[in-house]
């Protein structure tokens, strides 16, 4: 487990990860076990009287009475960004201006190995832990959906959804790791990721009712992660590339700054 960097860096946050898997795993199996409540008559009638502004909030309600975009809606539209953002926001300083303050950072950096290397193995730790967490959304997914009358979700429908779901958790969490790579500072990694996923969630979900935040919504990361469209239709391969883009440039840049600046 201690051969890499990378190796050891998920062997230390083992309980982070198992934590957080069971988290979005209860999360998502809780959801989806409250789809047949949902299906109430009246409801349509409820769709027709709601303000635009309770759309971002609640969703849209004209969408739950499939269980593929009542999942889409409820959970991957509303709850996952902000919550995996969170988690991003924690691992993307526990991965970089943590470390550093701490003096773990300079410790790893007397070893025999490159700070290349290192940026590179921390920041693959984030992409291997996306991935779990993205693998537990679907376990949650399949475990509970035998018992939901009218859930018949298949792997091939939701697969779109949840890889464009790791790529946005990826890029939630190279905000923070970047920025706390580049500054070595918990202050700035901190006000860094806070600004995108609150700011992002703020634009998306009352953009569509306030007008002058309408015009800064493609500012918004979950701009480019329309779940209802993707369920529906698939990926959007020039949203798919904005975030793969961001995500890859931000990367770039703190190696850069990270191989020829001082640790403290």
């Amino acid at each position: 487990m201690m051969r890499s960097v990378l190796t050891k860096t998920l062997y230390d946050r083992r309980w982070f990860i198992l934590g957080w898997a069971i988290a979005f795993m209860a999360l998502t199996a809780l959801l989806a076990s409250f789809f047949p409540a949902m299906k109430l008559s009246g409801l349509e009638e409820l769709v027709k009287n709601m303000p635009p502004a309770f759309t971002g909030l609640i969703g849209d309600l004209g969408l739950l009475s499939a269980f593929d975009t009542y999942m889409a809606s409820q959970l991957f539209d509303i709850r996952l960004p902000l919550i995996s953002g969170i988690m991003a926001i924690i691992l993307g300083l526990g991965l970089s201006s943590n470390e550093e303050e701490a003096g773990e950072l300079r410790t790893t950096l007397a070893l025999p190995v490159s700070r290349t290397k290192v940026l590179l193995h921390k920041w693959l730790a984030i992409v291997s832990i996306a991935f779990v967490m993205v693998l537990a959304i679907a376990a949650g997914i399949f475990v509970v959906q035998p018992f939901i009358d009218g859930a018949a979700l298949t792997l091939a429908e939701v697969a779109p959804l949840l890889g464009v779901s790791w790529l946005l958790m990826v890029a939630f969490g190279t905000i923070p790791f970047a920025a706390g790579m580049v500054s070595g500072r918990r202050e700035v990694a901190m006000a860094a990721g806070v600004i995108v996923v609150i700011g992002s969630f703020i634009l998306t979900t009352f953009g569509q009712a306030v007008e002058w935040l309408a015009d800064f919504e493609k500012l918004s990361l979950l701009y480019y992660f329309p779940a209802n469209d993707i369920m529906r239709d698939g990926v959007n391969w020039p949203d798919t590339a904005v975030l793969g883009v961001i995500t890859v440039g931000l990367l770039a840049v703190s190696l850069a700054i990270f191989r020829r600046r001082d640790i403290h």
